[in-house]
């Protein structure tokens, strides 16, 4: 067939898909035009092509010549590279809980939860999963940004972390579980409460001068994961060793909220393969605090000034350095950094389902975890999965989210430069779409527009 005819039958199954499209109602309301698409699944880039979108979600990837129909809006992608949006599965968002000084407890500071969120957006990360908060704060910005009434990056959330009495992570906002029986009222009325992804905590502690703590039992640790299970509700767990992360995968669990900080030998590898089990990288959190120590300038970064407060940043470069100094916590993680960098290698070559995740509370953290990624040897082209479809997997929502393909929802980043090439290219952001809707970057209520409105 002559390249002439090629063009006139690609031509005509577009304008048959455009009248099929039309007849059932999803007549495109935006196209994006001639660009290069990188749909998430590990397929290789795919240049001029024109995607087409309805309401919330993608309807059609066209070649990049087809007619747009009469009515949509188009932006053009000439040069440009279209992936989807980025997905961090590990954040506590910052407002939740809130230390006053001289009042005791805590409270809410809503107006840091919403910059907080808004710069997840600007950095180009349209899902998070709260992993650990104050259960009505969290569940309450979920419910408002699922109603539409709140600008923000779709909110998955556990809500109350579930630990041991004494151990891990015993606070006034998890629940702790001593028998299985006697606090089955309180999971219950917990898992009433829909949490997307249920997080267990099963730490022994006994690093950086704590004392040692206790863990659930085989037995409640098994009657959790199975209540939860019952109710359709995955889980996941913070665990920090070898041992201690097979005795969760026997009990049940789904994914894991760390890597463990140790190498892993290849039969857990295999193991975690097998099963497709989603592990979570938050190499950034434990860079953060290592790099910090002698390096703070890195919050000079761009992304750093343009989405967090200056008090904000004044703190982690002082008071926050300061006590991971005095801890002793970047001394360590110093040197356990290069062993769990090699860590997360040996894992996805193992074929592990990793999934971007930073345990941090910054959007410009995720553009950390994707240089430590890069730097780890994780190649770019797997990169972008794990970043977004990988994430997806690991929230149980990959029909809906984490590609850009026909029928999901059309939540995607617009850059300037390759990701499949340079992983700086992560931050070339032109445009954020989530639910086929542009989000107004400069109307966001972040530091950089709040001083280019002072102006």
């Amino acid at each position: 067939m002559s390249t002439r005819s090629l063009r006139g039958c690609l031509l005509a199954g577009a304008l048959l898909l455009s009248a099929g499209l039309a007849a059932a109602g999803e007549s495109p309301q935006l196209v994006i035009r001639d660009v290069t698409l990188l749909d998430g699944t590990g397929s290789a880039p795919r240049p001029g092509v024109s995607v087409w979108i309805s309401g919330e979600r993608v309807v059609a990837v066209q070649p990049g010549g087809a007619p747009v129909p009469a009515g949509a809006s188009v932006v053009e992608g000439a040069g440009r590279f279209l992936i989807p949006g980025l997905i961090d599965t590990h954040v506590h968002v910052q407002g939740g809980r809130v230390a006053r000084p001289g009042v005791p407890g805590t409270s809410v500071d809503r107006a840091l939860a919403l910059r907080t969120l808004q710069a997840y957006l600007y950095c180009g990360v349209t899902s998070v999963f709260d992993s650990g908060n104050n259960a009505d704060f969290i569940f309450g910005l979920r419910a408002e940004e699922r109603a539409g009434t709140l600008l923000a990056p779709r909110i998955f959330a556990t809500g109350a972390n579930i630990t041991a009495p004494q151990g891990y992570g015993d606070n006034a906002f998890s629940i702790k579980v001593s028998s299985l029986e006697a606090d089955r009222a309180r999971l219950e009325a917990h898992f009433d409460r829909q949490p997307d992804l249920q997080k267990i905590l099963y730490d022994r502690l006994g690093t950086f001068g704590t004392p040692a703590a206790g863990v659930l039992s085989q037995d409640n640790l098994k009657g959790v994961i199975a209540l939860a299970h019952a109710r359709g509700i995955p889980t996941t767990v913070h665990t920090t060793t070898e041992w201690d992360s097979l005795a969760t995968l026997e009990a049940g669990i789904d994914s894991f909220a760390h890597p463990v900080r140790a190498a892993v030998t290849p039969a857990f590898a295999q193991a975690l393969a097998e099963r497709r089990i989603p592990v979570s990288t938050t190499l950034a959190v434990f860079g953060h605090i290592a790099r910090v120590a002698d390096e703070p300038g890195f919050l000079d970064a761009p992304l750093f000034r343009a989405t967090v407060d200056p008090a904000e940043l004044a703190f982690l470069r002082n008071e926050e350095r300061q006590r991971y100094i005095a801890s002793g916590m970047s001394a360590q993680f110093k040197v356990m950094n290069p062993h769990l960098a090699r860590t997360v290698k040996r894992l996805h070559e193992a074929g592990v389902p990793l999934a971007l995740g930073t345990d941090r509370t910054l959007g410009a953290s995720v553009h950390m975890e994707l240089e430590l990624l890069a730097q780890a040897g994780i190649p770019l082209p797997d990169l972008l999965r794990i970043a977004t479809l990988n994430g997806a997997r690991y929230l149980r929502r990959e029909g809906e989210l984490g590609s850009i393909e026909p029928g999901k929802l059309a939540d995607m980043v617009l850059l300037k430069a390759d990701p499949s090439r340079d992983v700086a290219a992560y931050q070339a952001i032109e445009a954020v779409f989530k639910g086929g809707r542009r989000i107004d970057l400069g109307a966001l209520g972040i530091p950089v527009n709040e001083k280019r409105r002072s102006r």
